[in-house]
């Protein structure tokens, strides 16, 4: 049995973006961290096969420490999962929207639903670790007077109310996933890459990197850009592309060599596409 590591506990968003990707495969277990570290740690040692980590959100946006994370432990892209979020204001059994004085959940969710805090800017917010987690301790501590964002799941595995559905800022909300593991795991369905890599600081270079991904159909469906610390003014890149030929993508990476500094191929794998709530 396959195991996967997941930030956050059963009932957690990461734990159903799991069990979606892997549910038509083989068996696996879940691996609770507490943090995205542990789980990137985890995957890179032995204690788990595989990971499932958030990586953007289209609301909040990209989650950058992430990106970071997947470098420094030299982790590989094996697989991709686009979730809807649906977040929820959960609470105990009884409680009502008068007796909130406090919201806990992990910042992300937070983010995701600032417009609905801001209505309710009495309520006291506490980030912390993770949605689901927070819906145990609530239920454990029979807090009146604590609410969550979270999951249905959430409140189904710990015998919450919902209060609210769908307080996150816009209705369709997706969070992107990856699925890292040490190493790659090429299939015959893999249609996208995601790379890494740096450029000097002169005039030009990007564009003439994104026009030689055009001259060869790449199909560019993403770019971020993070600050290289020990480089002032300086870059490094990631980049998502599909193409419909691998040749060509691997021909596109020969061509890369003379533009970039380091280029990294985080992984290869098969392009998710959203589906509608």
């Amino acid at each position: 049995m396959k195991i996967v590591a997941i930030q956050g506990i059963h009932g957690s968003f990461h734990h159903k973006a799991a069990e979606n990707f892997f549910e038509n495969t083989e068996e696996f277990g879940i691996l609770e961290c507490g943090t995205f570290k542990e789980l990137v740690k985890c995957v890179s040692g032995s204690d788990a096969d595989y990971g499932v980590i958030a990586i953007e959100n289209s609301i909040a946006g990209a989650i950058l420490t992430n990106y970071k994370l997947l470098t420094k432990f030299n982790l590989k892209i094996v697989g991709e999962i686009y979730l809807p979020i649906h977040i929820n204001l959960l609470a105990n059994k009884g409680v009502e929207l008068k007796d909130i004085k406090e919201v806990w959940s992990h910042p992300m969710a937070i983010l995701q639903s600032e417009d609905f805090l801001d209505d309710n800017s009495s309520w006291k917010v506490l980030k912390r670790n993770d949605t689901s987690s927070c819906a145990k301790e609530i239920h454990s501590q029979n807090l009146k007077n604590v609410a969550v964002l979270g999951s249905e799941e959430a409140a189904k595995l710990f015998n919450l109310d919902i209060l609210l559905r769908d307080v996150q800022n816009k209705t369709d909300s997706y969070t992107r996933f990856f699925i890292v593991s040490k190493k790659s795991n090429l299939i015959e369905e893999c249609n996208k890459a995601s790379l890494y890599f740096t450029l000097e600081h002169k005039s030009g270079r990007l564009v003439s990197l994104l026009n030689k991904m055009a001259r060869m159909n790449m199909n560019l469906t993403k770019i971020q850009s993070i600050p290289l610390a020990e480089n002032i003014y300086e870059y490094s890149f990631f980049v998502d592309v599909v193409y419909d030929n691998r040749e060509n993508f691997l021909h596109l990476l020969e061509h890369l060599d003379d533009i970039t500094g380091e280029l990294v191929v985080l992984g290869e794998y098969k392009e998710d596409i959203i589906k509608q709530n």
